[in-house]
């Protein structure tokens, strides 16, 4: 007897294309909340770097590695990149006490720096509040505040502004109250003191506030 034969049926190409048209609805819906996600993380996760640079460096001058250190912030318009340096001066080695970012240093991060105590933070899709010309600050820190300094344009505030960069959005637009600009997302601060305690913060626009990290 003849065994009976089984029926294969397979997918037609209607039922193909329904179930690729139905990927791509739910993939395009799916992707301004995952593109969202993305670039809140990145920012954040930048924003938390740089604090933890800033309170690095500083934990160095507590334990006494250096007497006198410094961050900075400087921005290539042109490239755009934004680099934060930290670097370190030991006592034995102070001559002048300057900010400046000329002035020469121990310990400088960089890529080829393997040393912890200082380093070196490169982003290409972070942005700062600086503007015009004035695209690079420094700010230093002593143990014990005393030999406090910076220079433009961290001169007047202990904090700056850092957000995601785009082709519509080459700074952070924030007013002079604080507030960011209506169409700027994931708006971070980061604030010191001039005793090296460092902070971090988050604008809110449900709150309309800046909410502690």
């Amino acid at each position: 007897m003849r065994a009976q034969e089984k029926s294969i049926k397979g997918f037609t190409i209607l039922e193909l294309i329904v179930v690729i048209v139905i990927i791509g609805v739910i993939s395009a819906a799916a992707y301004p909340s995952f593109s969202s996600w993305r670039k809140e993380r990145e920012v954040r996760g930048a924003a938390i770097e740089i604090k933890n640079l800033f309170t690095n460096i500083n934990s160095q001058v507590q334990r006494g590695m250096y007497a006198f250190v410094q961050v900075e912030v400087a921005e290539d318009s042109t490239n755009q990149i934004l680099t934060i340096t930290s670097k370190g001066m030991h006592l034995n080695t102070i001559m002048d006490i300057r900010c400046s970012s000329t002035q020469p240093w121990d310990d400088e991060g960089s890529p080829t720096n393997r040393r912890l105590e200082v380093s070196q933070l490169v982003y290409d899709e972070i942005t700062t509040n600086f503007t015009g010309s004035d695209l690079q600050g420094t700010v230093c820190f002593s143990k014990d505040g005393t030999y406090y300094s910076y220079s433009e344009p961290l001169e007047i505030d202990s904090f700056f502004y850092i957000c995601g960069r785009s082709p519509t959005n080459t700074s952070c637009n924030v007013s002079g109250a604080g507030v960011p600009d209506a169409g700027l997302d994931n708006v971070f601060a980061i604030n010191w003191s001039r005793f090296g305690e460092v902070t971090l913060e988050k604008w809110s626009k449900t709150k309309e506030d800046w909410v502690l990290q």
